[in-house]
Formats: structure tokens, C-alpha cells, sequence
């Protein structure tokens, strides 16, 4: 398959565009069982479990895995990233030491003020959207080792899908999401000190090897678009791919032993109510790679 990067949203080579993006929606996986790779255990892959987790990410930037042996902890989660050629974390605010992060509703601390850590929905985004460009964080892995009572919902969006969308309908949407300021996230401002700068930055932008990356929140406080005619109407687009009940958009509610690899992916959830026999628990990694296929 011809790679996506080389494009670019200027369109110099439309017909090697087109080869790409029949070879990209020929693949396409059409529902989540597509994707979805039953394991044995994190720490247990099969050579066969592997190369399925790898095809599917080759396909659509993600997988499911459900595994039989649903018993877990934080180091599982870092070992079996690094099957795939995922070893430098993000050690970002709300992690712990080991660089996985805790997904659950917080009572305490600096999570607090955090919506992830909370039973709150979660609106459309991709992760480490507020890093700057040498912390891009370019995969993800989110293990849930215990679902909330009700509600938590994930729906889940190729970055590529989104791209090939947004380019078909008008060309100069993928112009307008490169645009080195077209989203600015401002400073995170503590008590004391500031904890992290305004950071500007595309929607769209190009691995070294030419690889797709995006880069999205649809937030709608403490955000700063670009004031342009054409921006405006991609992301007024993009929020209809989203609501489009018949388009790429896979829906899929994380069990207890199941989670989620990919090439951080455009997602949001659903907000959900804990009980006391089911408290929501999910273990995150964010990676500065992408994942080996």
C-alpha cells in the first residue's frame, strides 16, 4: 500500500492520491468485529494473535483485543505495548511512576480537576492534543479492567478515514487543518507555576516516514481555532462524520479484560455511573511511537 503522507493536503500528485485511497477503502475494515482479536493474555501472545493485532492496525490504525485471561496490572500493560514497538511512555501530569495512568473517577489530588478522571462524557479528541510537537503522542494503548455500572461508551474514528472524508469533499480542508496555527490550546495555568505553555499546532501533520497524524479536540472551552472561512467549515464537516450514524465511526463499550491498541485514534465516551460492585477502572499508555506492522 502506498503511503498516505506523501500526499499531502496541497494535492501536487492527485493521481497517486487516488491509488492510495482505493488501496486505503478496499482494506477497510466495515464493522468493530473486523478488528476485534480474541488473546490469551497480554503477557501470552501467540505469534497468530500478534500478526491479527498488527493486521487490524494495518487496517483501520487500531484493534480490540479480548483476552481469556483477564487478570492485569500496570507492568502487563507496558510489556505487551512493547510487543509492538511501544517503549517510550508519556510521563505526563497524571500518570503514575511507571508511566501508565489510571482511569477512574478521582476524589482527591490533581486528577480532580481532570474530566478523563471523572464519570463525566468525554467529547470527541485524539490524546496529547495539548503537547507540543516533540511530545506527539502517536499511539495508545487503553486496557479496562473493570466497566462502570452504566454507560462509558467509546465511539472510535481512523484518522485516515477522517482524512480521506474531508479531502473528498473539498481539498482545501486539508490545507486549513495543516496550517501551523489552526488550533491553540492555551497555557495550563496552576496555582503557582504554569504547568504547561500555549501550544499551537496543525490538525494534520507528517511522520517521517509520511505516516498521518491528527491532532483534535472538539472542546469547546479553553480552545482557540484559527478565524478562517474554510477552517470553520472543516471542522463543522468533521463534526457531521462523527454524527453519522451510517459512516466510519465504530461504537464499542470496553468488558473487563478487553482493550483497545492503536495509532491514537479519534475517540470520546459516553458518561457512565459507578456502583459499588462496579467501579469504572481503565489503565492508559500513551507512546511517542507508532506501532510496528
Amino acid at each position: 500500500m502506498n503511503n498516505p503522507g506523501r500526499y499531502r493536503g496541497f494535492l501536487e500528485n492527485e493521481t497517486r492520491y487516488r491509488e492510495w485511497r482505493e488501496d486505503r477503502l478496499r482494506c477497510v475494515p466495515r464493522s468493530v468485529e473486523e478488528i476485534t482479536v480474541p488473546v490469551d493474555g497480554l503477557l501470552s501472545l501467540t505469534i497468530a494473535q500478534k500478526t491479527a493485532i498488527k493486521s487490524a492496525c494495518k487496517r483501520s490504525n487500531m484493534a480490540i483485543y479480548k483476552c481469556r485471561d483477564a487478570s492485569v496490572d500496570r507492568a502487563a500493560i507496558v510489556a505487551f505495548a512493547s510487543e509492538f514497538g511501544l517503549t517510550r511512555l508519556d510521563h505526563h501530569l497524571c500518570a503514575n511512576a511507571d508511566g501508565v495512568s489510571e482511569l477512574s473517577v478521582a476524589s482527591e489530588g490533581v486528577r480532580t480537576g481532570y474530566v478523563p478522571y471523572s464519570n463525566r462524557s468525554l467529547s470527541w479528541h485524539t490524546d496529547g492534543y495539548y503537547n507540543e510537537k516533540e511530545r506527539q503522542i502517536n499511539a495508545v494503548v487503553l486496557h479496562c479492567v473493570q466497566s462502570a455500572a452504566t454507560g462509558g461508551e467509546n465511539a472510535l474514528l481512523d484518522p485516515e478515514m477522517a482524512y480521506i472524508c474531508l479531502r473528498d469533499e473539498d481539498p482545501r480542508f486539508i490545507t486549513a487543518f495543516e496550517h501551523p496555527e489552526c488550533m491553540t490550546i492555551p497555557a495550563n495555568t496552576g496555582t503557582e507555576d504554569e504547568t504547561r505553555p500555549a501550544v499551537s499546532g496543525p490538525v494534520f501533520s507528517y511522520g517521517a516516514t509520511g505516516d498521518i497524524h491528527m491532532r483534535y479536540s472538539a472542546r469547546k472551552k479553553n480552545i482557540r481555532w484559527r478565524d478562517d472561512v474554510v477552517t470553520t467549515a472543516a471542522r463543522e464537516f468533521l463534526s457531521g462524520i462523527f454524527e453519522d450514524r451510517d459512516g466510519p465511526v465504530f461504537r464499542y463499550h470496553l468488558q473487563a479484560g478487553e482493550g483497545l491498541i492503536s495509532n491514537n485514534v479519534l475517540h470520546n465516551r459516553t458518561a457512565f455511573s459507578d456502583s459499588v460492585d462496579n467501579r469504572r477502572l481503565l489503565y492508559r499508555a500513551r507512546f511517542f511511537e507508532r506501532i510496528e506492522t
